[in-house]
């Protein structure tokens, strides 16, 4: 049996490693606390972007996975998009919540099937993209000062000429 934990499909293998997005941290050395106003507009222009991004249709592969935080990086690989903020949080949150159940230390493609799970993650990140105020990202942020980990970079598509 695999411990979700340690799942070499999330990014890390330490155990007790923070769950992130499988990039290095971010040196929090240096960082400018934001005021209420710049983690607005910040939000709304995230919210923005995020919400002009199309949701793939065209689904062909199985992505093996054992974690949630492991099926959203390899989507992201797969798929070249970012995940929404809150998508990660909730998927995290998901990981969490399987510590200490039966099921811990089983792979979760083997429990829930993995185009099931991938529908799963794409009509939340749907939801989120579509319907997420972004005063409340704005919020959620300024409570966080680790949220930076949970935010994928958007990386505007330039136009092919």
């Amino acid at each position: 049996m695999q411990n979700p934990r340690a799942s070499d499909d999330s990014g890390s293998s330490d155990v007790e490693a923070e769950i992130s997005d499988g990039l290095p941290p971010l040196d929090r050395s240096h960082r400018v606390v934001e005021d209420e106003a710049s983690l607005v507009m910040r939000a709304e222009m995230y919210q923005a972007y995020m919400k002009e991004l199309p949701i793939p249709t065209n689904r062909g592969s199985v992505i093996p996975f054992t974690s949630w935080v492991g099926l959203s990086f390899s989507i992201k690989q797969l798929y070249g998009q970012p995940l929404h903020y809150l998508t990660n949080v909730l998927l995290q949150r998901w990981d969490q919540a399987r510590f200490g159940s039966d099921s811990e230390y089983q792979s979760l493609d083997f429990i829930i099937h993995p185009c099931k799970a991938e529908a799963t993650v794409w009509l939340v990140e749907e939801i989120h993209r579509l319907t997420s105020s972004h005063l409340q990202i704005a919020q959620l942020w300024g409570s966080d000062p680790m949220y930076h980990s949970l935010v994928d970079p958007v990386v505007p598509e330039l136009p092919r000429s």
